[in-house]
């Protein structure tokens, strides 16, 4: 049965041009799908008025706000959210706009017959050597090294929460969450299914690392 409630985990640092737009954006998606959900933000410290924005935001939509208590950085972000989850199926989702929330309803659909859906970057926005490192770490250590034919570097997937409980943490960095947690999925036996997206450019703010 494909998941009926979402918990969705966005992590963020200083995002808060992004924010207003990314919640009404997931909000208009899945009400259109009929999809209930809670949105977990996990400020990661912010200092540009972050947080304000989001405590705006939970008058009028269905948002926790979580303050950050372990280490910088993204990976690191998502385990606490994701720890806090009322929902069995978890959404990791930037807090950019690089990756668009319309596509989480057909991910949904996905998660029918997968335990894990990752958003496959397809047409990608950006840089020729952004994409040209991407798409090389996506190969050498998506699939050369463990075998995995999904985008394992993209900020969208959707996954059962309970794959989290499994991860082992010494293979986490700040922003590595992505392979331990297919891999955590692959060995637990677990099915491994993608959708195709456009990956847009950053409008506001930057990154905060140099690859996603």
């Amino acid at each position: 049965m494909k998941p009926q409630f979402l918990s969705i985990i966005v992590p963020g640092r200083n995002e808060k041009h992004t924010l207003t737009a990314l919640v009404g954006r997931i909000h208009a998606s899945l009400s259109s799908a009929s999809i209930s959900y809670e949105i977990i933000f996990v400020d990661d410290r912010s200092t540009d008025g972050t947080v304000a924005i989001m405590e705006r935001l939970t008058k009028l939509y269905p948002i926790r706000i979580h303050h950050k208590q372990g280490k910088l950085g993204k990976a690191y972000s998502i385990l606490e959210g994701a720890r806090l989850a009322t929902s069995e199926w978890v959404v990791m989702i930037d807090a950019d706009l690089q990756y668009g929330p319309e596509v989480i309803p057909a991910m949904v659909e996905q998660a029918e017959k997968h335990d894990v859906v990752v958003a496959n970057r397809k047409t990608y926005k950006s840089s020729l050597y952004r994409r040209f490192i991407s798409r090389a770490n996506t190969y050498i250590f998506g699939k050369l090294l463990h075998g995995l034919n999904v985008d394992v570097q993209s900020g969208l997937k959707i996954f059962r929460k309970d794959i989290i409980e499994h991860i082992d943490v010494r293979a986490v960095r700040s922003w590595s969450l992505d392979i331990p947690l297919l891999f955590t999925a692959r060995e637990l036996g677990l099915s491994i299914g993608s959708v195709d997206i456009d990956f847009e450019l950053r409008v506001n703010g930057k990154s905060h690392v140099l690859l996603l």
